[in-house]
């Protein structure tokens, strides 16, 4: 099968040129920075030169699922920000033309670039492909774990196998379109996904079939189906023969390979299993909880299985991010769980980017967590994961350009993830790129409108940037909706402290503190709380604290903004001394 894009490689205008793969705009050698918003709004309207591109359609562009946040201003915004990129002037446009409470419209003349296709086009494009949450046709519903854990464990199979040939993007970006009727070519636009991979699991006691077909997202073509028939017994065999049958098609240079069959010689344990990563996959920490429990029981039946104990380790440190237990105990349970499962499988992606999250966040072993993370995506680019924690380790030393490519990298794997954007989010926040990352948090908020990390992360920086009525009323009306978290709270009350309602933010510290009686709560946050009322004594009491248990938001001291009235004090470069860090400008 020969790879041929349905939409050109790049798209030529006055002296810009758009590569629609590599998302670039160049201006001869010149790459022009243009964020994933305004990136969109210029390839659509490239897409219908002359035709007049609605405000309505913009937004079902940017915000696909219908749920959106402050649309008229990020839309304004982000068309704001492409004139400055293209150097157009609204009054007097050369590319781009507004017509008043309609829409937009492109212009200027136009040509097609094409490249010669295949599966790396000649700038090393990989293509991607997205596998869609494989639809469960039993008729018991409780099911459903069962066609999701096929969805998650193909994507795992894939990713390996098409090694530096094809992008496979992340689950949580596709199993938003569970259950959709939206056609594959809108689907694949909105995945940036070059192809699509459906199926269906009907299970009947202890028989399986599965059905699984390849579509070329443009031309919406059926490019090769299959069937297997098994036992549930022997369905894993199902998932290595499906995955090398996708990479043979899609790469015919690419020799068939062999894969090693995971051997789970007990069938409960390996639906433990997938119940667990599907609750693993639910927003938030919600299914945390159940999910080690169910991993728990799986590795008490079959103390050998390697890939549950990778997955118990992501559980732990999704555990210690969410303030479920305490860091430090919840991230030594990771490692310990990282380590068995590279006793089993030594080239498990998975627990490797673990324990590069481990070095990180509780060993503060910078060369460790980097040559981890390095390792990982060395051997699996397509491990979204391992490019989120090494765009955070390259933020805390500084790198913020390197920082911000590798979030955008782990963003493209997985589009619609919320934690994927979120770091987009935090990497220009920590530059101090603050219009930018409130930007990041809209679109963020757009796919969760009450996401807590983007929430509390927009009112920060609507904060640097003299906001702090904005951004007091997002946390407030946040609340409001989830109920008084100790992040929304104690970051209302810096908020509060930091544009002068000291009444205010003590009473939010009050808070915070009864919430200590309920739960864990983070030192760090409790920290900035602190600063927020100009509590310096009691701020460096609660970082040291943080540094102690291992809360995996300490090393972030190092350049985070609002920590600023804290790096004369002589006790903050002894507590960045404590991390193995240094003072950095940001």
């Amino acid at each position: 099968m020969q790879v041929v894009p349905g939409t050109p490689a790049a798209i030529r205008f006055g002296s810009f040129e758009l590569d629609v793969r590599s998302r670039e705009l160049r201006k001869g050698e010149k790459r022009i920075r243009l964020q994933d918003q305004p990136f969109e709004i210029l390839r659509l309207m490239l897409e219908r030169p002359g035709d007049v591109v609605t405000r309505e359609e913009l937004c079902q562009r940017l915000w696909p699922n219908g749920t959106f946040v402050d649309f008229e201003h990020s839309l304004n915004a982000a068309v704001k920000r492409l004139r400055a990129a293209l150097g157009d002037d609204a009054d007097n446009p050369r590319f781009v033309e507004t017509l008043p409470r309609r829409g937009y419209r492109f212009i200027a003349a136009r040509d097609e670039v094409e490249r010669s296709a295949s599966a790396l086009d000649e700038r090393g494009t990989l293509v991607r492909l997205a596998v869609m949450p494989f639809a469960n046709l039993s008729d018991d519903v409780s099911q459903e774990y069962f066609s999701d854990g096929l969805t998650e464990e193909l994507i795992a199979q894939l990713s390996p196998l098409c090694r530096g040939r094809i992008a496979v993007i992340a689950r949580r970006s596709s199993m938003l379109f569970k259950g959709t009727s939206q056609r594959a070519r809108d689907i694949a636009h909105v995945l940036r996904a070059d192809y699509l991979l459906e199926g269906s699991v009907r299970r009947d006691g202890q028989r399986v079939r599965i059905t699984v077909r390849l579509i070329q997202g443009d031309s919406e073509t059926e490019l090769w189906s299959d069937t297997h028939d098994r036992t549930v017994d022997d369905w894993l065999s199902v998932q290595a023969d499906v995955a090398a049958h996708v990479a043979q098609s899609l790469l015919l240079e690419l020799a068939p390979r062999h894969l090693a069959h995971p051997i789970i010689p007990n069938r409960k344990a390996h639906e433990l299993y997938l119940k667990a990563r599907y609750l693993w996959a639910l927003p938030g920490d919600e299914g945390f909880v159940e999910g080690i429990q169910c991993v728990d029981e799986a590795l008490r039946i079959e103390p050998d299985f390697g890939s549950a104990h990778a997955l118990l380790a992501r559980l732990q440190i999704g555990a210690a991010e969410y303030y479920r237990d305490v860091p430090r105990r919840a991230l030594e349970a990771a490692r310990a769980a990282a380590t068995r499962a590279l006793a089993h499988d030594a080239t498990n992606s998975e627990a490797r980017a673990a324990l590069g999250d481990v070095a990180r966040m509780a060993d503060f072993d910078w060369t460790r967590a980097k040559a981890l993370y390095r390792d990982v995506l060395a051997s699996n680019p397509s491990t979204e994961l391992a490019h989120r924690g090494y765009a955070v380790l390259l933020s805390l030393q500084g790198r913020h350009d390197d920082a911000i490519r590798a979030a955008d990298v782990a963003r493209e794997l997985d589009p619609l993830c919320v934690m994927s954007t979120m770091v987009a989010a935090w990497t220009r926040y920590m530059a101090c790129r603050f219009e930018d990352a409130i930007d990041a948090c809209r679109y963020t908020l757009g796919m969760g409108p009450t996401y807590m990390p983007a929430v509390r992360l927009l009112a920060l920086a609507r904060a640097e940037i003299g906001d702090h009525g904005a951004a007091a009323e997002e946390l407030e009306r946040a609340i409001g909706h989830v109920g008084p978290h100790p992040n929304l709270v104690s970051t209302l009350a810096h908020v509060y402290g930091s544009s002068g309602r000291q009444s205010d933010a003590i009473a939010q510290l009050v808070a915070l503190r009864d919430l200590e009686r309920e739960r864990y709560v983070s030192p760090y946050q409790l920290a900035l709380a602190f600063v927020g009322i100009g509590s310096v004594d009691e701020a460096f009491e609660a970082l040291a604290r943080a540094v102690r248990d291992r809360d995996p938001l300490i090393a972030h001291a190092v350049l985070e903004p609002r920590f600023v009235p804290l790096r004369s004090d002589a006790r903050f470069p002894r507590l960045l001394e404590s991390m193995n860090l240094k003072r950095r400008a940001a």
